[in-house]
């Protein structure tokens, strides 16, 4: 008997989407994969766009900017028959108010028209956790969004030390930003229920790459934190099992 390879949908950000891509024995990729957005800008009203206001030489930078604003993600989740994997890795960026709903002003974002379009506002109760704040609402939200399937959630954290144990740049952020991630996981994965599954690797790999194939910074990891993740990937998304 051979176990084929699990079949999932991603709504995160490149530290698990890497899984797919580093390491000894990467997963096979995401069905879908919703990047650089926000679990508040999931869940809110559309916003018009023109992709002529989207002047980014990457079409993955223009697609997930033109698909946070079009809320693409909650079109497409409620209709999967596989399971979603989450991390809220994307949560660093700022949201704005659109004037017809919220987006998130990723890196990417902030370089297009957009980010000057007028009526754009920060949003002020950004990264508040109150148990009936707006990130808990959006969770609440997003859980009724997703299919009955398992919710596979990777606490994904920020890394606050290379590999040869210098403590980085952002060392002092990451810890803050680490203890605010911590809360939110708990209020989206009792938002989730008995669907959630949580998959945390190792904290001891938890570890910056400087020679990460996207440079230095702090969700960059070293390899083993990968093979790890891609291991407790497949416990907690086990493929259909067929006759080797």
């Amino acid at each position: 008997m051979t176990v084929a390879p699990p079949t999932y949908s991603l709504v995160g950000s490149c530290v698990t989407r890497d899984a797919a891509d580093l390491g000894r024995d990467p997963l096979p990729p995401p069905v879908h994969f919703f990047s650089r957005t926000r679990v508040q800008s999931l869940v809110s009203a559309p916003t018009p766009i023109d992709p002529g206001e989207v002047a980014l030489d990457s079409a993955f930078q223009r697609r997930v900017i033109e698909e946070d604003h079009r809320k693409t993600a909650a079109e497409v989740l409620p209709d999967l028959d596989h399971p979603v994997v989450i991390d809220l890795i994307d949560e660093r960026s700022p949201l704005v108010r659109t004037g017809s709903g919220i987006v998130t002003a990723s890196s990417y974002f902030k370089r297009t028209r957009l980010a000057k379009r007028k009526g754009t506002t920060p949003v002020p109760e950004d990264h508040d956790l109150a148990e009936h704040g707006p990130f808990a609402t959006a969770c609440r939200r997003l859980a009724s969004l997703l299919p009955q399937q398992p919710v596979v959630v990777h606490r994904a954290y920020w890394a606050v030390r290379d590999v040869e144990g210098r403590p980085l740049a952002e060392a002092e952020r990451g810890r803050a930003v680490n203890h605010w991630l911590e809360r939110a996981y708990t209020t989206l994965e009792s938002a989730l229920g008995d669907r959630a599954v949580r998959v945390e690797p190792d904290p001891g790999l938890l570890v910056a790459e400087p020679d990460h194939r996207w440079g230095l910074a702090p969700f960059h990891y070293v390899e083993d934190y990968y093979d790890d993740l891609s291991s407790r990937l497949r416990e907690a998304l086990p493929g259909p099992v067929g006759l080797g």
